[in-house]
């Protein structure tokens, strides 16, 4: 039998394909998150709960809403039901499935999601669920959706949908072939992440370690005096934030905010651009070199250390190599920059330790703050080796770091590449391309 999409070669000539709505009803939910007085308690599926989950289970924080009795009745979520995301922010997530595993009794589809209720009958729920994950057929909601910097997917194009449906025992023996064997490579996926994790880990552990111990494991020791830092190496002192650094400071908000932001001119860094393994600058903010000169005194310089000092991200940092000829940072980000005493790039690897990090999560103890305070960023505690101790040390850990990289690198792309095997194996087992066993 001919293929009904291009993009799918052939599909068996015993198999039907059908538009979704000759098999299943469906409905677009209009639930928003503003929960209203007199209306019925409930909890919300959103589009995150979708977008980020295979399966829908009880498992999942979701959060409380409120709904009309007539929207109860329309929006709420079954067992075996499938949800697809119906707008997003890119054409490629639209038409993203997750399928209902368990019983719910007040569990309402919102807003961004369409609910898609398969007609058993016809068609397995497990069977339709694969189908919309496979990229060959999904890819019709992708190319239906509409719009330029968000797109949505018309009602209609849901059920016009075309489904490859072959008989109800071969949709069963598919779909238990695909859930044998995305099992399998899950597991794998899951245990790569579990080693990238582990690789994280063993870089902060080393860093950390070096960082307080030195490189030369028979030098003698002397107590610290601070009881969360114990021993150090007899030749290095104890010094002050204040003490190795010449500016502790941070920017401010443009007057103005972000409507002073342009498309072109000065970048201005936040917090969002600041990473313990680099400055991210695809989404980095600009603004005019008249509010730059305004704003001198958080000019960055080549060799400063940023660090983030508010919000969930506080305590990430990386250093100015002059990425841009000029660039400012806003009250978010802090500008250390070193004196004499200390390398920059020494500096950044004592802010990403453990005993940095310490310091800054003390130094929130009792406060109820969420920012660091420049006092008590200046107070932090730093072991200090001499300039030429300090220069071996940043070429041991780089080198260290260089090794798990590698490593991380070839384990990420090993991911991808499952992760692309997951793929194909479901559009081609879904439109009939892998011969199956004769039984479940």
């Amino acid at each position: 039998m001919n293929s009904f999409l291009a993009w799918v070669n052939e599909v068996p000539i015993n198999w039907k394909v059908v538009p979704l709505k000759a098999v299943s009803t469906y409905c677009v939910s209009s639930v928003d998150k503003i929960q209203k007085e007199k209306e019925d308690s409930v909890l919300l599926c959103n589009y995150t709960d979708v977008y980020n989950n295979d399966f829908i289970t009880k498992d999942i924080p979701f959060m409380n809403g409120t709904v009309t009795f007539d929207e109860l009745q329309k929006f709420s979520i079954k067992k075996d039901d499938i949800l697809i995301t119906k707008d997003s922010e890119s054409w490629d997530d639209i038409g993203i499935p997750a399928i209902v595993v368990e019983e719910f009794t007040n569990l309402v589809c919102g807003y961004h999601l369409a609910i898609i209720r398969p007609d058993k009958d016809k068609i397995l729920p497990q069977f339709l669920f694969r189908c919309l994950q496979a990229k060959g057929i999904r890819i019709q909601l992708e190319l239906s959706s509409t719009g330029v910097t968000r797109y949505g997917l018309p009602k209609d194009a849901i059920g016009t949908l075309k489904i490859p449906i072959p008989n109800i025992n071969d949709q069963e023996i598919i779909s238990t072939f695909i859930d044998r064997e995305t099992n399998r490579i899950d597991q794998l996926i899951n245990f790569k992440e579990r080693l990238i994790k582990l690789i994280s880990e063993k870089r902060q552990v080393l860093i950390s370690q070096i960082i307080t111990k030195g490189l030369n494991p028979q030098v003698n020791m002397r107590d610290s005096g601070i009881e969360w830092l114990e021993e150090i190496p007899i030749h290095w002192e104890l010094k002050k934030i204040k003490h190795i650094t010449t500016k502790v400071g941070s920017g401010v908000t443009p007057k103005g905010g972000a409507d002073v932001y342009i498309k072109e001119g000065i970048p201005i860094l936040r917090s969002q651009n600041i990473h313990f393994d680099g400055l991210k600058l695809d989404d980095v903010a600009f603004i005019s070199s008249a509010i730059h000169f305004s704003m001198s005194n958080s000019k960055v310089q080549k060799g400063d250390v940023l660090l983030n000092i508010t919000g969930a991200s506080i305590g990430r940092c990386f250093y100015f190599e002059e990425q841009f000829p000029e660039a400012n940072v806003n009250q978010h980000v802090c500008i250390l920059r070193s004196n004499e005493k200390v390398l920059f790039r020494y500096l950044y690897l004592f802010m990403c330790s453990d005993i940095a990090q310490f310091q800054i999560k003390m130094s929130q103890v009792g406060g109820g703050r969420e920012g660091l305070n420049f006092e008590s960023l200046k107070s932090f505690t730093i072991p200090l080796p001499s300039i030429n101790e300090q220069q071996e040390i940043i070429e041991k850990i780089e080198l260290l770091n260089s090794k798990l990289k590698s490593i991380e690198e070839l384990t990420r792309n090993s991911i991808d590449l499952l992760k692309e095997k997951r793929s194909s194996l479901i559009t081609a087992a879904v439109t009939g391309q892998i011969e199956m066993p004769t039984e479940v």
